[in-house]
């Protein structure tokens, strides 16, 4: 009897060993699937992730309208070149002292074409090179407008290069700005676009615009548009100040390429650049002093000045209902004062 309790006993054993052996096996084959599986879902997570994370970096580079600290269009590099001009302004004009001659009826003349009521005298020489280098500005603008508005003019040819890019980005922009209006979504890339483009298009032009050009040859010649309205723009301001020694002469009217191009690249191309859009405007004679101004004066005499010329005028970005207090100043603009 006690035998076969025994073999039983042990049949049992050996049964449930097989059981236990079978459910050890089986399980493994299980976790070792599941250890599969599982990572299979680890490397489609990553790759969703992957995927994820190029889209979210190509749509925050088309959200984010910030310029970068390298950018020469960002808030100190624009401020810092806006100076350089203005510099570089003052020395075209020169000191108006020494052995330079001035036209004082030619003077007093294009004082009243500003609007200024003054009569002028030899000796107000902070007049007379405000007034000169306000009409350098509005003579630069001038070219430019009259060069970029007519891209037939200069149509097929190596120095109509800018002119093209400038009109050919003003219809990309307005095609951008409809696409975005017209299209049912909600997507801020689209929304966008026309920024985006127009900070790339201008910038460009803002680097490159007017630089020396590259012939056919790869010789490398100035410019066409800056060699000709140098000689226009010395021609001009030559008929108000008139330098008789001939190295100064030569040394100053040399400089009039390198401030046409500078003139044509910030007010043209590179307030383009920012967002939104920065604008130049000129204050106008008998306007009150207020903060967006720089001058001589002082601050207990404020009230009892009024602009006389301008001879920069105030960059900042557009203004939010002509309020100047809601837009990002730039520089202030340059007057010349006098009491009321």
């Amino acid at each position: 009897m006690g035998g076969e309790n025994s073999q039983s006993i042990l049949k049992q054993k050996e049964e449930l060993e097989k059981e236990i052996y079978k459910l050890k096996n089986d399980n493994a084959k299980e976790i070792k699937t599941l250890k599969a599986e599982i990572q299979a879902l680890e490397r489609k997570n990553a790759e969703l992730q992957k995927e994820a994370s190029k889209y979210q970096s190509a749509l925050g580079a088309a959200i984010d309208l910030q310029l970068s600290d390298n950018d020469e269009n960002n808030l100190v590099n624009l401020k810092n070149d806006i100076l350089i001009l203005q510099d570089s302004l003052e020395d075209y004009v020169t000191n108006c002292k020494g052995d330079i001659e001035l036209d004082i009826p030619k003077i007093q003349t294009l004082l009243k074409k500003y609007g200024s009521q003054t009569v002028v005298a030899k000796d107000q020489k902070p007049l007379i090179k405000a007034v000169l280098q306000r009409h350098v500005m509005e003579q630069i603008l001038n070219y430019a407008h009259s060069y970029i508005d007519n891209p037939k003019s200069h149509q097929g040819m190596l120095y109509g290069i800018e002119t093209k890019l400038h009109l050919s980005t003003k219809l990309l922009l307005d095609v951008a700005r409809d696409f975005a209006n017209r299209r049912v979504g909600d997507d801020d890339t689209t929304k966008l676009l026309h920024i985006k483009l127009r900070q790339q298009l201008f910038g460009a032009l803002g680097n490159r615009g007017f630089n020396d050009m590259i012939n056919n040859e790869k010789k490398i010649k100035r410019h066409e548009f800056i060699i000709h309205f140098k000689g226009v723009l010395n021609e001009e301001i030559g008929r108000y100040r008139k330098i008789n020694d001939p190295h100064q002469k030569n040394e100053v009217e040399e400089m009039a390429a390198e401030i046409i191009r500078k003139v044509v690249k910030l007010f043209f191309f590179r307030f383009q650049v920012q967002e939104p859009v920065a604008r130049h405007h000129w204050c106008k004679y008998g306007s009150k002093i207020d903060d967006f101004m720089e001058g001589v004066w002082e601050e207990d005499e404020i009230n009892d000045l009024i602009v006389d010329v301008c001879y920069f005028p105030l960059i900042a970005q557009q203004f939010v209902s002509n309020d100047k207090s809601k837009c990002q100043i730039f520089t202030p603009a340059k007057v010349i004062t006098k009491h009321r």
